[in-house]
């Protein structure tokens, strides 16, 4: 017996369709075989079929549109997190090869909240900057960042700081504030109008939300804000017992 007749139908299918993607026969945005076509091929059911689909879909691989069929999903971006260095999105993405372009959304001063002059440890009647910009990966919109910034700090951003640097590279470069430690929280959610709008995907979607408040050697909070991202993204992590 040879031993592919091991290998259950549902996984030969997976793997056909795995080498169609990976040697481009199938490219992002293709329709796949359907489920007759294959359950003929592979000499099986149209259920056997649909196992094989579901696992495809909860990888990300291929994605199913009801009354149109099933397609090859677009490419997951990957950025892989160090946790033993403090490095911005755009320096975890450069480590993979890929280049980010930003587009300013907005940049307005208003008068801080009560819960942001808690988290910026400023006065309750201090303003501060409000920063959203695009960040567009492979010409993909690929995540909104919105910033919270202290006046002190704000005021003195230019228009080509934020169209061409990492909020990281900002601080370090033009204040002179390296990011030495970074708390934050991440979380799932859908895409509500506003943000589909932006990003350029379907309203109800699901977006990967990070959280977070950038501080300076001696803890002094810098900014604050939160970054989501569309469903083509994802992080890849190593966490390893310390000798």
């Amino acid at each position: 017996m040879h031993p592919a007749d091991f290998i259950p139908l549902y996984a030969r299918i997976q793997r056909f369709l795995r080498d169609e993607i990976a040697s481009g026969r199938l490219q992002e945005g293709d329709r796949t075989p359907s489920e007759p076509e294959l359950a003929e091929r592979f000499g099986t059911t149209r259920a056997t079929v649909s196992r094989a689909f579901q696992d495809l879909v909860f990888e990300g691989i291929i994605v199913r549109r009801a009354g149109s069929g099933t397609f090859v999903a677009p490419r997951r971006i990957s950025a892989p997190i160090d946790l033993t260095h403090v490095r911005s999105f755009e320096e975890q993405l450069a480590a993979t090869g890929a280049a980010i372009q930003y587009e300013l959304v907005g940049f307005s001063r208003r008068q801080a909240s009560p819960s942001e002059a808690e988290t910026l440890h400023l006065d309750g009647d201090d303003n501060l900057y409000l920063l959203d910009r695009l960040r567009v990966v492979a010409g993909k919109k690929m995540s909104l960042e919105s910033r919270i910034i202290p006046e002190e700090l704000g005021r003195h951003m230019t228009l080509d700081m934020l169209q061409t640097k990492s909020m990281h590279r900002i601080l370090a470069d033009d204040f002179h504030l390296p990011v030495h430690r970074v708390e934050g929280k991440i979380r799932a959610d859908i895409a509500k109008p506003a943000i589909a709008d932006r990003l350029e995907v379907k309203r109800g979607s699901p977006v990967l939300i990070r959280d977070y408040v950038l501080f300076s050697a001696d803890r002094r909070p810098l900014v604050s804000g939160e970054s989501i991202y569309r469903s083509e993204f994802q992080i890849d992590y190593l966490v390893q017992q310390a000798n």
